[in-house]
């Protein structure tokens, strides 16, 4: 396989730099998926984890690779109260997103809080949502909630597509969507191909890894081959985001491996 068909079929995934990697520091990452074959990769919070938006926008130029998607900080949005914290940080998530020229800012805060209902928990949820959709219009800048699964991530109150589908539709912002990550929505609910035809247009990001061990696609359950053949075919054209911890720790395979399942789908 030469080079170029090689940064060619990877073309279509987005490296997470957290998952990726552990043997390197984190500022290696970045050229180390560039010399892999990646053009794209994507990473988590920024500003609460003691980040510099501008040096990761200098990591990842210097590297000539672009990012895909970011996490934003948010409190618990189960509280009603915690609204101007929550637009302040959407503001900060905006501008970050702007220095490292992506359009994905992926929001959780949806852990349990408690003494406060599900059903509470969900409505204040919504409602610091459209609350902050402004802002994100405003930027054209995508605000992705993304659900969790209950076995890996005890202890939240959006679990796999439906709420989440839901909220999404009550927003009714064209920047309000969801980060679509297959492996929770696998480990939470299965019906990938359906729910994918379902909610086509509630999706803004699509990250994946195998279940139930969060290795790469051929590790686990999932046919990959056909979900993202749905995914494309719902009309989504980005990058999708490699949030997996390859099996083993080996990344050479698992790269082989991704490579495999874009040569499927080529």
């Amino acid at each position: 396989m030469t080079e170029d068909s090689r940064r060619d079929l990877l073309s279509g995934f987005a490296l997470n730099v957290e998952s990726w990697y552990a043997d390197l520091p984190f500022e290696a990452r970045f050229d180390k998926a560039a010399a892999d074959g990646f053009s794209h990769v994507e990473f988590w919070f920024i500003d609460s984890w003691d980040r510099d938006a501008a040096e990761l926008a200098g990591l990842a130029n210097d590297a000539g690779v672009k990012v895909a998607q970011i996490v934003g900080d948010a409190p618990e949005l189960a509280r009603p109260n915690v609204q101007d914290k929550f637009l302040e940080n959407c503001k900060r998530a905006v501008e970050n997103a702007r220095i490292l020229n992506t359009d994905i800012v992926t929001v959780t805060g949806h852990q349990d809080v408690e003494g406060i209902s599900k059903s509470d928990s969900l409505s204040a949820y919504q409602d610091h949502m459209a609350a902050a959709a402004p802002i994100f219009e405003d930027a054209e800048v995508f605000a992705a909630i993304e659900p969790f699964n209950p076995y890996d991530h005890p202890g939240h109150f959006i679990y796999g597509s439906a709420e989440a589908v839901d909220i999404v539709r009550a927003v009714n912002s064209p920047f309000v969507k969801l980060n679509w990550d297959l492996f929770h929505m696998q480990r939470h609910e299965g019906e990938l191909i359906g729910n994918l035809k379902r909610h086509a247009d509630t999706i803004c990001y699509v990250q994946l890894a195998d279940t139930p061990d969060r290795g790469q696609p051929g590790t686990g359950d999932v046919n990959y081959a056909n979900v993202i053949r749905q995914v494309r075919s719902g009309g989504y054209d980005k990058p999708i985001g490699l949030e997996f911890w390859a099996q083993d720790g080996d990344y050479a395979q698992a790269i082989t491996d991704i490579l495999a399942l874009a040569t499927e789908l080529d």
